[in-house]
């Protein structure tokens, strides 16, 4: 007699049983992750079939790649399961067998079932051979014979797996992933002079499966990816290369280039569940050297204030700096901190300048007419520019008046002497200080050449 099953309450569970089983993650900027682990696996000798379902379920099956790491086993057949178990897929998964059903008004039903459309069971009944029409939502247990043989509680690989004696056998898996991103908060506080610099890595792990002890690495930089391919389901790869990793001995990120990217290899294991959100120190603390400027855009609303500092190793830093969010704070008198603004800043190799927008400037103002314009014939013509700038805080601020240059124009004069550069983004730069309760008026004709 074959024993039910009631499968509103029963889970198999199919997972690694491996005799040790050790991790190495290696996590992108762009929600992307490369997953390598390794692991023993107690076989018999033949032919057998082994479930793998430490995964995530975010993973790529193309770029899944498996090496057994001794002779005497050969993985024949590689196979992802991700239909996952449930009631609706175990009904699917049991057409032509038998079942018994009992509804809410207590009827039992015992018969084949020959279909199954989500809203109603159809089974030939025992006996009579008369077709039943059970509306799903007036059954209340479903009893079967046995459990399916692929039933899956999570994503799995199903490997066929040859083993010439019964041993232990290790194996390594690596794959690419969805689901796993890091970026950068740099919490500053700033003097005037001085910032103050703590920086943290935020790691979100969304892939739907934790990590324990595992060795971590981030990579800095923007990877080429063909997006379709990242999307499939389609063979799986076999390899013969082993991937070994380092053990450091200090807690903390060790940086270096790699590739055309900067790596960051934390020196101790990390472990992080599922739907987890985890902090670590990117590096220690530092003071770096800045200096505070203002800038007005043409065309623009107002004065930004900002903080610039060059990434070397004389101003404090002159490392590369990730992609992130600066968060900005300053010290009033009271002694605490108080938040004055935040900005993006993308990946930055060291020696090259930063600038961090605070926000607006409230006591600066900036305007931006266009005096006059005239065709001049031939494809070309002129706008007579006026950029008004006042400063009406009890300071003197220098500012610097920034306007877009495009291919076709030349800067032709400047009024009140005073000199622009071009710079390498293509914009002309005027800087000018401003005594406290002054304004400045500066005048310029752009010719364009079409």
């Amino acid at each position: 007699m074959k024993r039910s099953v009631t499968i509103t309450i029963c889970i198999l569970m199919l997972g690694l049983a491996g005799l040790y089983a050790k991790d190495w993650l290696t996590v992108y900027n762009d929600d992307l992750a490369l997953v390598r682990s390794q692991f023993e696996l107690q076989l018999d000798k033949g032919s057998q079939f082994y479930n793998f379902d430490q995964i995530t379920s975010r993973i790529n099956t193309e770029s899944v790649i498996v090496k057994a790491l001794k002779g005497g086993i050969t993985v024949a057949e590689q196979n992802y399961e991700y239909d996952l178990a449930g009631t609706e897929q175990i009904l699917r998964k049991y057409i032509e067998k038998e079942v018994s059903l009992t509804t809410k008004n207590n009827s039992l039903y015992l018969g084949t079932m020959k279909f199954y459309d989500g809203s109603t069971v159809g089974l030939i009944e025992s006996g009579t051979k008369k077709l039943i029409l059970v509306n799903r939502a007036e059954i209340q247990q479903i009893l079967l014979a046995e459990l399916p043989s692929n039933f899956y509680t999570k994503p799995t690989l199903r490997w066929k797996l040859l083993a010439n004696k019964k041993d232990k056998y290790p194996l390594q898996i690596s794959y690419l992933t969805g689901g796993l991103s890091w970026y950068v908060t740099y919490n500053a506080t700033w003097d005037g002079k001085v910032l103050g610099l703590n920086s943290w890595v935020t790691l979100n792990n969304q892939s739907g499966r934790g990590f324990e002890n595992v060795d971590l690495k981030l990579i800095a930089g923007e990877i080429n990816r063909v997006r379709d391919a990242m999307t499939g389901r389609g063979n799986m790869m076999f390899d013969e290369e082993m991937y070994y990793a380092k053990t450091l001995a200090a807690p903390s990120f060790e940086e270096k280039a790699f590739h055309d990217f900067h790596m960051y290899t934390l020196s101790e294991p990390v472990s992080f569940a599922d739907r987890q959100i985890k902090q670590l120190q990117l590096f220690p603390f530092k003071n770096v050297s800045a200096s505070t400027v203002y800038e007005y855009r043409t065309h623009t609303d107002g004065v930004l204030s900002k903080i610039k500092f060059r990434n070397t190793e004389a101003n404090g830093l002159g490392i590369p700096l990730p992609k992130g969010v600066f968060k900005i704070y300053r010290e009033d008198t009271d002694k605490n901190l108080e938040f004055i603004g935040e900005d993006n800043i993308n990946h930055t190799s060291k020696n090259e300048e930063v600038f961090l927008t605070t926000g607006k400037a409230f006591d600066l103002v900036g305007i931006t007419l266009i005096k006059n314009t005239r065709s001049l014939g031939n494809r070309s013509s002129e706008n007579d520019m006026q950029i008004t700038l006042r400063n009406n805080s009890k300071e003197e601020k220098a500012i610097r008046i920034v306007h877009p240059r495009s291919p076709q124009s030349t800067i032709l004069k400047t009024g009140e002497n005073l000199a622009h550069e071009q710079t390498e983004d293509n914009l002309y730069v005027w800087e000018k200080t401003l005594q406290p309760d002054t304004e400045f008026v500066l005048t310029f004709t752009e010719r364009f050449n079409y």
